[in-house]
């Protein structure tokens, strides 16, 4: 609520993800932009990194303080997205000490890349940007001392940035405009999502900034999970002119921190409302499920600032909600219309009202109250009064607010459509709880079971920069559902599959894999096998055939017609035997075929330049280093006019 409003363009870049045979890129504060760009002779500048990779490539930062902007141009595609990260345990720092710049880390135009592992520090004015991006992801980074925006998704108008992901990050002492907290005209947002058609913000801690934690504006199909914030100025989320978004599994909570209170108060919760900006898109279809609020000013406030609107086809349910400095549930005066309030826990100690709703076209229903007693419209049929017992009232964990036997809150929610699990990922079954815990286990003695083992881990491909591994499926009395991968011992992936494809490895470092199955009550089972891999001049050094094949010499292109190609090399050789050969166009893959070496790529468009490369593979799975690359043109079916 105002401060959210004023949005910057800023530019962006880069990230991560790899497919079969791309290059590994590396820069170093020891490197030179007239490099190669591998391990041995790294590039200096990120920048000049992004210009040369091409879709698949892996750029490695190696650790270090680089006191320079970031502003690349990328594009990768949905088979080979481009990846940008530290380089394996350690971490490149960007810091804007002393630089006076609009964007410290800007991602710009960028489509299939990640970025991920990076520290931000000291921006002048926004620290990251990802700017008119699609299919981008901003992942497992650290955020911190910026004057304006920690994190800003999106661009000026609609209909430009699309799919975007923000995962996994910390991001404080951001929105330094505001520190005296006097800002009239409206103050940046710490991570912001703008003008954005479907974006998932997930898993960040977002603390201690003078802004609002998380702010959704102009923006559709939002999900905004599973993200701890908490001392932040004004809101922890926000959802302003922005539809069919869900904030669902969030921790929200002030400590007490007076430094980041609003006019006195702690700031609030979650808030929907919608400002005045260039075109209007008014909130409506919003899901605020599942989050846990602790300590805010209201839990959720619904304010008519400015444009107004109304709370518009809306569900508040499953939430728990402790202790406000003023009503937990806020709705003000406006035209609302099929919204609805339904089975939250408001645990009101030592506040105000428990509940203000200005208006009709709210529906409030079996809700759970302590601490006071709704009046009007907020009580509802099915409520409930009484004893909340909480394992732990007053902390600031989220599991402090699990149920206990004793609650009444137990049993007493409605069945919902839109409410599937809890905020730790339990299924719900009844009978429903109110809350973000759901304490009952159906009446159902409690799976206590582990699965067993998965078994006969093994690799099924690779190359220098990827490592594909498969086992067989574990059995569970229940059912299993996931699957923990760990590598070195830590764990690095959760799948539902047997399969898993590790897209951040090193060339020539060993790896350990073990693989645990999970089932859906959280039982875990014993790890599967461990398999010990590397990687060395691109083949997976595994099995009884380590060899890889040599690389397909003579690439060359045969026929060339306005619609295909024909591309014919020489047969590479192995010790036991080539069994295939796979074609890559502009780095993804076109086709692999097996005993020829030719083949004719059609489906072409005329007039267009095409980048192609080889690899081989034997029967163990070892690839072979790539062929020369080769461009090749098709020729164009216009025809010169006749005089």
């Amino acid at each position: 609520m105002r401060g959210s409003k004023v949005v910057v363009a800023v530019f962006s870049l880069i990230v991560m993800s790899t497919t079969a045979n791309a290059a590994n890129l590396y820069v170093s504060l020891s490197g030179n932009n007239a490099n190669a760009g591998t391990q041995a002779a790294p590039f200096r500048t990120l920048n000049w990194a992004g210009v040369k990779a091409q879709p698949g490539d892996v750029i490695y930062v190696r650790g270090g303080v680089y006191n320079e902007t970031v502003n690349i141009m990328a594009k990768g595609t949905a088979t080979a997205p481009i990846t940008i990260q530290s380089y394996p345990g350690e971490t490149a720092v960007y810091d804007g000490s002393g630089l006076n710049a609009n964007v410290l880390f800007s991602v710009n135009q960028t489509q299939y890349v990640n970025v991920s592992g990076f520290e931000v520090r000291n921006a002048s004015n926004i620290a990251v940007s990802l700017w008119m991006t699609k299919n981008t992801k901003f992942l497992n980074s650290t955020v911190h001392n910026a004057r304006r925006n920690g994190i800003y998704a999106g661009y000026d108008s609609p209909g430009v940035s699309a799919d975007v992901t923000i995962e996994g990050n910390t991001v404080y002492n951001c929105v330094l405009e505001n520190t005296a907290h006097a800002m009239q005209g409206g103050w940046a947002s710490t991570v912001s999502i703008h003008h954005t058609e479907r974006a998932r913000v997930a898993g960040n801690r977002v603390y201690n900034n003078d802004g609002e934690a998380i702010a959704v504006i102009l923006s559709n199909n939002v999900t905004v999970t599973g993200n701890e914030t908490f001392d932040n100025y004004s809101q922890g989320v926000y959802l302003d002119n922005s539809r069919f978004n869900t904030v669902d599994g969030n921790l929200i909570y002030s400590t007490g921190n007076t430094r980041y209170f609003r006019d006195g108060y702690p700031g609030m919760g979650i808030a929907i409302a919608n400002e005045f900006y260039d075109y209007s898109n008014p909130s409506t279809d919003n899901k605020i499920i599942n989050n846990i609020i602790i300590n805010t000013r209201w839990g959720f406030l619904y304010g008519n600032f400015e444009l107004g609107g109304g709370l518009k086809n809306t569900t508040i349910a499953n939430n728990t909600f402790y202790k406000s400095s003023q009503a937990m549930i806020e709705i003000w005066q406006d035209p609302h219309s099929n919204s609805v309030v339904e089975n939250n826990i408001f645990h009101q100690a030592g506040g105000t009202a428990v509940a203000t709703l200005q208006g009709s076209g709210v529906t409030f229903r079996n809700n759970h109250w302590y601490g006071g007693t709704p009046t009007g419209a907020t009580a509802g049929s099915g409520d409930v009064y009484g004893n909340t017992a909480f394992v732990n009232p007053g902390g600031f964990r989220a599991a402090d607010y699990k149920l206990t036997a004793s609650s009444m809150a137990i049993a007493k929610a409605l069945p919902s459509s839109v409410v599937k699990t809890d905020y730790f990922g339990t299924t719900r079954v009844a009978p429903l709880d109110m809350g973000a815990h759901q304490f009952s286990t159906g009446g159902a003695v409690a799976d206590t079971q582990a699965p067993s083992a998965p078994a006969n881990l093994r690799p099924v491909s690779g190359d220098s920069a990827r490592i594909d591994i498969a086992w067989n499926a574990a059995a569970d009395n229940v059912g299993v559902s996931a699957y923990i991968v760990k590598r070195n011992g830590a764990t690095i992936a959760t799948v539902g599959s047997t399969t898993f494809s590790d897209t951040s490895v090193v060339s020539g470092t060993k790896y350990t894999y073990q693989v645990i199955a999970r089932d859906a009550a959280g039982n875990q089972s014993a790890g599967s096998n461990a398999v010990d891999l590397a990687f060395d001049n691109s083949s997976a050094q595994t099995g009884s055939d380590k060899e890889a094949p040599s690389a397909p010499a003579a690439l060359r292109a045969g026929t060339v017609t306005s619609n295909s190609v024909q591309l014919i090399w020489n047969a590479a050789t192995d010790n036991v035997g080539v069994t295939n050969y796979k074609i890559y166009r502009n780095g993804m893959l076109a086709k692999m075929v097996s005993d020829i070496t030719m083949m004719t790529d059609g489906g072409r468009a005329a007039g267009k330049t095409y980048r192609y490369h080889v690899v081989a593979l034997d029967a163990a799975g070892n690839v072979s280093a790539r062929s020369d690359m080769i461009e090749v043109k098709t020729k164009n079916t216009r025809q010169r006019a006749v005089r």
